[in-house]
């Protein structure tokens, strides 16, 4: 008798994966574009990435800024 074997990904490599492609795809502020592939935001990769995340039940890490707010003159507050 033989069987098939699969092997599902770990969760840990898909959320690392899902990571990569949020700091990689993040829309910006100021065209409301995709800037790694330049479509209008958020892009379907974006949008996977984060149906992974909310599967999971955990949130991505956040890289303040990543957005670009400096262009629509945005300022920090403290």
């Amino acid at each position: 008798m033989t069987g098939d074997t699969y092997y599902a990904i770990s969760a840990d490599r898909l959320l690392s994966r899902a990571q990569a492609v949020l700091d990689e795809h993040v829309t910006s502020s100021a065209t409301g574009r995709c800037l790694a592939c330049e479509s209008a935001g958020p892009c379907w990769r974006r949008e996977s990435a984060v149906a992974i995340f909310s599967r999971s039940l955990r949130l991505p890490v956040r890289r303040p800024g990543a957005s670009r707010p400096e262009l629509l003159n945005a300022r920090r507050v403290r």
